[in-house]
């Protein structure tokens, strides 16, 4: 399974605990290991930024880890153009556009998305809930 991550309001700006975004993150890296991809607009239209935006506001070991592990998506438009529909993946991210949605469903994809609020302390503690569990954990 591909795993798709957002940064903002995924793992920057959000209420959750440091603590507890770190724990998703090294979740995601430990159990999917290669098929972690960044799908973000830091990372778009062939530009990785994504180092710039984590350096600093993360611990150092976890910035490196994530700057060398997570691989870069190329996408223009739409988030959705980057994504593999041809494998199973999961999709954290705190807010699709209407089309990017539109596209999920058209492929029978909208389960896929694990909608992240950015204001809930909770939010990283539950995603990791819900990753471990369509893992089959």
């Amino acid at each position: 399974m591909k795993i798709y991550l957002d940064i903002d309001g995924v793992i920057l700006g959000t209420a959750s605990p440091a603590g507890d975004v770190a724990s998703l993150l090294t979740l995601l890296l430990d159990r999917f290991p290669g098929k972690v991809y960044w799908l973000t607009t830091h990372c778009r239209g062939g530009a990785d930024r994504t180092e710039e935006w984590l350096r600093g506001k993360l611990p150092d070991a976890l910035a490196d880890r994530l700057c060398r592990e997570v691989l870069p998506t190329d996408w223009n438009t739409l988030k959705t153009e980057a994504i593999d529909f041809s494998e199973s993946f999961l999709w954290l991210d705190d807010g699709l556009l209407w089309s990017e949605r539109r596209v999920l469903e058209a492929h029978g994809a909208a389960d896929r998305w694990i909608p992240m609020d950015r204001r809930d302390p909770g939010m990283a503690a539950r995603a990791e809930a819900i990753v471990r569990m369509r893992n089959g954990e």
